[in-house]
């Protein structure tokens, strides 16, 4: 599970997305900026394959950073489109362990904030298992 979160940390970052796992906890917040909540998914297979939805809630508002639009809150999401594609994916062999990771939904979110902008990004992430 660590390799893989890595893995999804790793190509956050290359993307240029301020990305935390379950909570931002910068003292100071910027935006904008994605938290992303690991959910697993029940296997329809007996293939050693293991499935989560990695569901990112991006945040935006004002600030020195950023206008705080909608727009820019999709281009963020855009650049996640880019570096986990829908067809495809980003697939990595890490040990023992192969990753695929691809892009699924963005629905814009009404906060119940006037002033602070929200969408929900859903990744599928899949993992196998080899032989040691």
């Amino acid at each position: 599970m660590k390799k893989m979160l890595k893995f999804i940390a790793d190509g956050m970052k290359e993307a240029g997305i301020d990305y935390h796992l379950t909570k931002n906890k910068k003292k100071k917040i910027t935006y904008p900026y994605f938290v992303g909540e690991l959910l697993p998914v029940e296997p329809m297979a007996e293939d050693g394959m293991n499935e989560f939805s990695l569901v990112l809630d991006g945040f935006n508002r004002e600030s020195v950073t950023t206008t705080g639009t909608l727009a820019e809150l999709l281009e963020e999401t855009e650049k996640i489109e880019e570096e986990f594609p829908q067809v495809g994916g980003k697939t990595a062999v890490v040990g023992n362990k192969a990753i695929a990771v691809f892009y699924c939904s963005c629905v814009p979110i009404d906060s119940g904030e006037e002033q602070l902008q929200r969408v929900q990004v859903t990744l599928t992430v899949k993992t196998w298992k080899g032989s040691n």
